[in-house]
């Protein structure tokens, strides 16, 4: 019994010995996708290395590490080129192409939108509208 999607198939793989556990099953490729890799090595900005890294400091242990994790992997970016420095230009790749996106998506006038309408008067008919409509007039 094979189970065939869009992108892979999955088939059982034989097995020598007879036990009770379940069949394995092994993903193989098929033919019709066609995926391009692009290596993006550019380097990220410092502001997007430390406004990720900020924002993984954040996270982890609030804003003072937050600040710390900000400065410093910008530090580690700029200086280091070990793994700790690859890792902090990864996570400015991200904070870039978050921030390209949000661009794109208009997401600050949505936020902006969003914080407006909560403050916008709506077609109510509860008593306090009433009374506030009528002490306007």
């Amino acid at each position: 019994m094979a189970f065939k999607s869009d992108n892979f198939s999955f088939e059982p793989v034989e097995t020598h010995e007879a036990s009770p556990m379940a069949p394995i099953a092994e993903a193989v490729p098929s033919s019709s996708l066609h995926v391009t890799v692009s290596e993006d090595n550019e380097e990220p900005s410092n502001t997007a290395v430390m406004i990720g890294c900020g924002l993984v400091g954040w996270v982890v242990c609030g804003p003072f590490l937050a600040l710390i994790t900000a400065l410093g992997g910008a530090y580690a970016a700029e200086r280091n080129k070990g793994p700790i420095g690859e890792t902090s230009k990864a996570i400015g790749r991200i904070a870039a192409a978050a921030g390209k996106k949000a661009r794109e998506e208009h997401l600050w006038c949505k936020l902006k939108a969003a914080v407006r309408s909560l403050f916008q008067k709506r077609n109510c008919n509860c008593a306090s509208c009433r009374n506030s409509t009528q002490s306007k007039s």
